[in-house]
């Protein structure tokens, strides 16, 4: 009878402890998923109205612009800045590099495992759409490759650029690291107007 008592709490430990790692496995990208609900509702609501709309009441971040990958179905609300804050709900547009209406390198920064988890299908040649409230810029993936993040530093001032920045590798157990994936692409056209 003892034994029996010890067997059923060992297993009630047990499975408390497998629904606990589930429950943090599931809650990034749930978030994630969440979030871009209410952060496409902030944009449309920008593009209304004009200025900067929150996504939420506490919100730190909103929406700047729309990054597309047609080819892969791809299409990602950016937020303002790319704080580790700011990247748990989509990806970024780095205050270091160009704002994407200025010339420059614009550079975009997500997390590898929910929203630039399709990085490492783009091709050279691709296509790549950046939609602001006052422009649409298209871009052509010219390569990729995996950076040191300790030695390489990617903001050259280059007109008409769009660097995509993730952490490597896309299936590491540990998150960080100081490896980097790089998407580097060219501007092809651009128009400005109103979206």
């Amino acid at each position: 009878m003892k034994a029996r008592s010890i067997t059923g709490l060992a297993l009630s430990v047990l499975l408390a402890a497998a629904c606990w790692q589930l429950t943090q496995a599931l809650w990034i990208p749930a978030k994630a998923a969440v979030a871009q609900v209410l952060l496409e509702q902030a944009w449309r609501q920008a593009l209304r109205h004009g200025g900067d709309v929150r996504p939420w009441p506490w919100a730190d971040t909103w929406p700047v612009a729309r990054l597309l990958a047609p080819g892969l179905g791809i299409d990602r609300i950016v937020l303002a800045g790319d704080s580790g804050a700011t990247l748990a709900f989509g990806p970024g547009l780095s205050f270091a590099g160009a704002q994407p209406d200025e010339p420059g390198t614009v550079m975009i920064s997500g997390h590898r495992d929910t929203h630039f988890r399709f990085l490492h299908r783009l091709k050279p040649g691709d296509r790549l759409v950046l939609r602001t409230r006052a422009a649409k810029v298209e871009y052509r993936v010219r390569d990729s490759r995996v950076v040191d993040s300790r030695d390489y530093h990617p903001l050259a001032d280059i007109a008409g650029r769009l660097l995509l920045v993730s952490c490597y590798p896309f299936d590491a157990v540990l998150p960080g690291g100081p490896l980097r994936y790089l998407v580097d692409a060219e501007a092809v056209s651009a128009e400005r107007r109103r979206f």
